[in-house]
């Protein structure tokens, strides 16, 4: 959903508020600590003076508003903000830097941060299905994401790299994460957890670290030198293209990203990337996912 439909279909707070409603109790509301299905409306103004609206349970009395609970609890940010930050990040194909949150909506620089990673985590897989499947080939690959150390060699330099492993479906959906190391001991547990047991092919490029952790009748080595010279496809383009897709959004967007919350970038690109050809329901999914999930505090987002 792209700004100007946005601003057309919720051209008021109220608006907003409704639909955040209807999306979190389709039928009806229903009070969050006794799930009674009678709670009534009641209206005031908050410290700042704005309207403020709870919901109060006919049977244990308790209240409560649309957001408790959710990954908008707690926030003084009126909805029709919040809800132009989700349409501005699940449009972004290469993420959005929360400096231009800031510039596009209206808020601090910190502000603009917290919503923005309290978006990211509604935009992360849960329980997501294994990779691959009966007849299908899946492409395994690693890459460094980091800076460079100037007059150091390329070993020194890569160590201090952010290492990130990426598995992709051909034509299909792609995870990535970061490890700590390119050992055997650590990469093994997440291919076993990660592709389909029935999986007909695994594709690598010619690193030898694979040969153990690969079964010797699925693996699918590349050689990049031999397949440019035949003119024939490289066998790693789809993880390749998303590695280089993530990278493109660093360089425009985010500049630099910091290790403790790489995961969390990696897990926004890889959700929006999956439903690359859903793009109209984009904002839908993400918004139910916002008061699906559990609130997301500022203290966990900072303590390293």
């Amino acid at each position: 959903m792209n700004l100007y439909s946005l601003a057309k279909q919720f051209p008021s707070e109220e608006h907003a508020l409704a639909h955040l409603m209807k999306v979190r109790w389709p039928g009806g509301i229903r009070c969050l600590y006794c799930d009674h299905d009678k709670c009534w409306l009641t209206e005031s103004k908050n410290k700042s003076g704005k309207p403020r609206r709870l919901f109060q349970c006919a049977k244990c009395k308790m209240q409560f508003s649309a957001t408790t609970g959710t990954l908008f609890h707690d926030s003084h940010l009126p909805l029709s903000k919040w809800f132009a930050a989700i349409a501005l990040m699940a449009d972004a194909k290469k993420g959005i830097a929360a400096a231009q949150v800031q510039r596009h909506i209206g808020m601090t620089y910190k502000t603009a941060w917290y919503v923005c990673h309290r978006i990211r985590e509604a935009m992360r897989e849960i329980d997501p299905e294994p990779l691959g499947g009966k007849g299908k080939t899946v492409e395994v690959d690693e890459s460094f994401v980091g800076g460079y150390l100037s007059g150091q060699g390329s070993r020194q330099a890569q160590g201090e790299k952010i290492k990130v492993l990426g598995i992709a479906e051909r034509g299909g959906r792609v995870h990535m994460q970061t490890i700590g190391s390119l050992k055997n001991e650590e990469i093994k547990p997440i291919l076993d957890a990660k592709i389909d047991p029935e999986t007909e092919k695994i594709s690598t490029d010619g690193a030898k670290r694979y040969l153990a952790v690969i079964p010797k009748e699925k693996h699918q080595r590349g050689n990049h030198a031999e397949e440019i010279k035949s003119g024939k496809p490289l066998s790693n383009q789809t993880i390749e293209g998303a590695f280089s897709l993530f990278k493109r959004g660093i360089i425009g967007q985010y500049h630099q990203l910091s290790s403790w919350h790489m995961d969390r970038y990696l897990g926004e690109f890889c959700w929006r990337f999956n439903r690359r050809g859903m793009q109209p329901w984009i904002f839908g999914m993400t918004l139910n996912n916002m008061v699906c999930l559990r609130p997301l505090p500022y203290k966990k987002l900072t303590e390293f």
